[in-house]
């Protein structure tokens, strides 16, 4: 069971994101007079940025589908069941509110032995993404714009419709607009696990790879056209125990691990 009550190591991951694509990742509605119906959300300075919920959802959710492919296919982690629930399944959750008490009663007034429940029923998303029951062992920082100062434009505004379903056209009345950042746009990527096996974290690299490669969009409107970029200069860093109070001091770097050595750890783990 891994947890928090030691350090056991970190890794460290960043990359850039080129957006091929512009991008609209929302915000609620805009106060200015003049505002965009749909903006972008910004920095107090006006600088859009990609939210690390934005990019820890979608993550998330390709690594969700990963492994409950992996699931039918009977592929185990060391002989234990790798797999993911559906959160927004009230009757898929791993651990209902139900179960949770029971799990509760079961361990009586032993937090240790709750704790424990709790790891062994969950799934392997939630134990490392986290749920209601369980802390996320994942961070991922909002991804900042790092070349606002090669862009002709922040942020651009686009025209949209609503479309009547039965006629097929636009719908009388339904006109609206939404801010975009545009193509071009470059963010800085930075997400660190706690305490993660190096199978774990291949799963993570894994949904990076696939954005790597440019298949993986984010934000809103993928469906059109919007959010489609490419994952650059991927690294990989690990902070182990051996090394903590030498990294703590200054002395000592992380260890940059290839994230292909990672893909294959997984591959190799992950047997029928």
């Amino acid at each position: 069971m891994k947890s928090f009550f030691q350090f056991e190591n970190r890794w460290v991951i960043t990359a850039s994101l080129q957006m091929e694509t512009a991008l609209s990742v929302g915000s609620r509605a805009s106060l200015l007079p003049a505002g965009s119906d749909l903006p972008v959300i910004k920095t107090p300075e006006g600088i859009p940025f990609i939210p690390g919920s934005s990019l820890k959802g979608v993550v998330r959710t390709y690594i969700e589908r990963i492994l409950r492919t992996m699931d039918v296919l009977n592929k185990q982690h060391r002989g234990e069941r790798i797999w993911a629930c559906d959160l927004l399944d009230k009757g898929k959750c791993c651990i209902t509110a139900e179960q949770k008490n029971m799990l509760l009663e079961k361990a009586g007034n032993g937090d240790e032995r709750f704790t424990q429940l709790i790891w062994q029923n969950s799934c392997t998303v939630c134990r490392l993404f986290g749920s209601q029951w369980l802390a996320s062992r994942l961070s991922f920082q909002d991804a900042m714009l790092k070349n606002s100062d090669c862009l002709l434009r922040l942020t651009e505004v686009r025209d949209g419709v609503g479309i009547d379903r039965g006629l097929g056209s636009a719908k009388p009345g339904l006109k609206y607009d939404f801010e975009t950042v545009p193509q071009g746009a470059e963010f800085g990527i930075h997400v660190v696990a706690e305490n993660a096996g190096e199978w774990e974290v291949g799963l993570l690299v894994l949904a990076l790879e696939t954005m790597e490669k440019g298949e993986l969009p984010i934000g809103g409107k993928t469906t059109r056209g919007l959010g489609w970029g490419k994952l650059n200069e991927l690294k990989v860093q690990l902070i182990s125990q051996d090394i903590l109070l030498g990294y703590l001091a200054g002395n000592e770097q992380p260890t940059e691990k290839s994230s292909q050595d990672i893909l294959e750890t997984l591959v190799t783990d992950l047997k029928s």
